[in-house]
């Protein structure tokens, strides 16, 4: 079983549906089982995947993360700190913008074992099927950073922008995605769906920016 986990994005809980998890998500149906977890509507998170990682009957489970500065991060490093504790042979991933950028810091906490960087639905894949088979080989996988033989964070160059119409759909079955309608300044019924990747512009105070440098791509684009 595959976990994967939004940490809490706002004092609020703003129920946003974790959308980078479904896309993630979307490349492993059929492969893997996967289970997603959601720290804006789950009030007891830890006790809730530290249920789940018990649950699992493989020898080596798996916890992947999408974290981004701010209360993503402050929830997600004693998060793991206190299941890795729990569990030793729990193996973490963290993606993001977080880890995206700082993926040598996230190497070197002790926590994380694998840090996918930028847009990680392939990543994410290839990843797995190295720690399933041993390939394709660490190095060859693209956008991830990783520990050396020695124990010194690495990391491969970025992967390329997937465009967003050769993914596969999400499966919204996943979630519970009632949960996540609310209130807006569009109507008292809505739902936030993002149906492209990058930006085309160079906010100077954007992670966009680093993650993309000015790509964009669209459903409906060549």
């Amino acid at each position: 079983m595959i976990l994967f986990y939004n940490p809490q994005s706002s004092a609020g809980r703003k129920p946003i549906l974790p959308l980078s998890l479904l896309a993630v998500g979307a490349l492993l149906e059929g492969q893997h089982e996967y289970r997603i977890l959601d720290g804006n509507l789950e009030v007891d998170a830890l006790g809730q995947l530290d249920e789940a990682v018990r649950a699992d009957a493989s020898a080596r489970p798996l916890l992947a993360l999408t974290v981004m500065p701010g209360p993503q991060l402050r929830q997600a490093v004693p998060l793991c700190r206190e299941l890795k504790r729990r569990h030793p042979h729990l193996t973490i991933v963290w993606g993001g913008y977080f880890p995206t950028q700082h993926w040598e810091t996230c190497l070197r906490g002790g926590l994380v074992d694998y840090v996918v960087r930028g847009h990680g639905e392939h990543v994410f894949k290839q990843l797995l099927d190295h720690l399933r088979t041993g390939l394709p080989l660490l190095a060859d996988i693209p956008g991830l950073a990783y520990h050396a033989p020695d124990g010194t964070p690495v990391s491969n160059a970025l992967a390329s922008l997937p465009h967003p119409a050769r993914l596969p759909d999400f499966n919204f079955d996943r979630v519970p995605v009632e949960r996540y309608v609310r209130r807006t300044y569009l109507g008292s019924r809505t739902l936030g769906y993002h149906s492209s990747y990058g930006c085309p512009f160079f906010c100077n105070f954007c992670a966009v920016v680093n993650l993309v440098n000015g790509k964009w791509l669209k459903n409906g684009q060549p």
